[in-house]
């Protein structure tokens, strides 16, 4: 193999001999060498949604309902302004803020979220104080659920998903090399009596032993918007726990309440969590990047005992511990009350950005709705769109080209499900609300119903 100091001498002597500096072609040529990547950097696919949101970058007059982002209008600019300069009035203080801070997490901003814990599910003051120590801070609920993969998984392992669910998490899974699998949802969430028959078929397969985790979005899921109805929440718990039992060792359900306090009108059940009475079932993981800021870029999970120190070795070697600075401004957010008033404000918005977009749709696609059907979210940033099957809404299909055509964008559905069991469905979008203004949302719903009544006529 020619080494640097070989290169070198070689242009040298090419120097020499022409005078001058060399053209390319008098160069000595280095020979390209393979890079040796690890089987789970070959195995990753690239992010689904990367090309939508240079699209959008690249032409402004487009209407974006495709990226779940949150209102540009809606980050807490005051509110964190107000939480740095109290972090800075003390000097000690603002030097704590910019040091190092711990793996697990900044100890106020962690007992702070199990007492928001204690009144949200409505015990008394000190119930679930265990709980501090089995509370992990991490950079966003990203963080977290990388960490349970890596933790739980390996090549072949099984877990089990909403069908549809969350795309970015089947990436993690994707590179463990697991199994993800679906499991039906309706308009109450995920099936339980689903669950259980996916879960017989599987023991029948003798795979049994390589079901480790079950993922759940109880609030408002990205990307249906529906939540799990409360009267399945602990019937699902106490399933697991049971199945637990028959594997003779533990499954795990994660609870990813992204949207936990996104509700517009409605009572927020229970969470899971809060039903697992053992504490050794139920993972809840929680983020403040859709309820704050995503620049901020903060997460918790609430672990049962056997996985925190597992998530805490391998954490430190992420980061060493999340961004200290970022914590105590969430502290000082959380503690002044800014939080929960910035919060109010955002339900306030989406909820009216929800009752415009839903109301522009049943307007602009009423032509086509004997044809179309979605959901209507109490909560959350998403609404999920059926067409008949015959229509492929993927890049290559009729409805996608005909969209950019009017100038707006979705997220094909077919990237939400689980490879198994068998083909993926391809007639399904995903919507937003989150970042179009009002009149964008109209126009965005005006611009989708031309679209539709286009590919449907077609596949007539």
């Amino acid at each position: 193999m020619q080494t640097e100091l070989d290169t070198m001498s070689g242009v040298a002597r090419v120097l020499r001999v022409s005078g001058g500096l060399p053209s390319l072609n008098q160069l000595p040529r280095t020979k390209t060498l393979r890079i040796p990547l690890s089987k789970a950097a070959i195995r990753t696919s690239p992010p689904s949604i990367t090309n939508l949101m240079q699209t959008a970058l690249e032409n402004p007059g487009i209407v974006s309902l495709a990226a779940g982002f949150v209102d540009q209008q809606s980050l807490p600019v005051d509110v964190s302004a107000r939480s740095v300069s109290a972090m800075f009035a003390s000097e000690a203080d603002g030097r704590k803020s910019l040091q190092y801070g711990t793996t697990i997490g900044h100890a106020g901003l962690r007992a702070l979220l199990i007492e928001r814990l204690e009144r949200t599910e409505g015990v008394a003051g000190g119930t679930y104080q265990e709980a501090i120590a089995r509370t992990v801070v991490t950079t966003g609920s990203a963080q977290l659920i990388y960490l349970i993969c890596e933790a739980l998984l390996d090549p072949g392992d099984i877990v089990l998903v909403e069908s549809p669910t969350y795309f970015v998490f089947l990436g993690p899974v994707e590179t463990r090399g697991a199994r993800a699998v679906r499991v039906p949802i309706d308009d109450g969430g995920l099936r339980i009596d689903a669950l259980e028959r996916t879960l017989v078929q599987i023991r029948d397969d003798g795979q049994l032993d390589r079901v480790k985790l079950i993922y759940t979005i109880p609030e408002h899921a990205n990307p249906t918007g529906i939540s799990l109805a409360a009267e399945r929440r602990k019937p699902l718990v106490d399933l697991v726990r049971r199945w637990s039992d028959a594997a003779n060792r533990r499954i795990f359900v994660l609870e990813d309440a992204a949207y936990h306090g996104l509700s517009y009108g409605v009572q927020e059940p229970h969470s899971l969590w809060s039903l697992d009475p053992d504490d050794e079932t139920v993972i809840l993981a929680r983020s403040f990047s859709k309820t704050f800021s995503p620049g901020v870029k903060i997460g918790y999970g609430v672990l049962p005992r056997g996985l925190i120190d597992p998530i805490l070795r391998l954490k430190g070697n992420h980061d060493f511990g999340s961004a200290n600075f970022n914590q105590q401004l969430l502290e000082r957010a959380l503690a002044s009350g800014d939080y929960d008033r910035h919060v109010a404000r955002l339900r306030e918005l989406y909820g009216k950005k929800r009752d415009v977009f839903v109301a522009a749709l049943q307007h602009h696609l009423a032509p086509v709705q004997a044809n179309v059907r979605w959901t209507h979210p109490n909560g959350g940033l998403f609404v999920w769109m059926t067409v008949p099957e015959e229509v492929d809404t993927g890049f290559e299909g009729p409805l996608f080209p005909r969209c950019l055509q009017e100038g707006v964008l979705y997220v094909p559905g077919e990237y939400a499900f689980a490879p198994e069991p068998g083909p993926v469905p391809r007639n399904h979008l995903r919507l937003t609300f989150g970042v179009p203004s009002e009149p964008e949302l109209e126009e965005g719903a005006r611009r989708l119903g031309a679209a539709l009544r286009g590919a449907l006529g077609a596949a007539g």
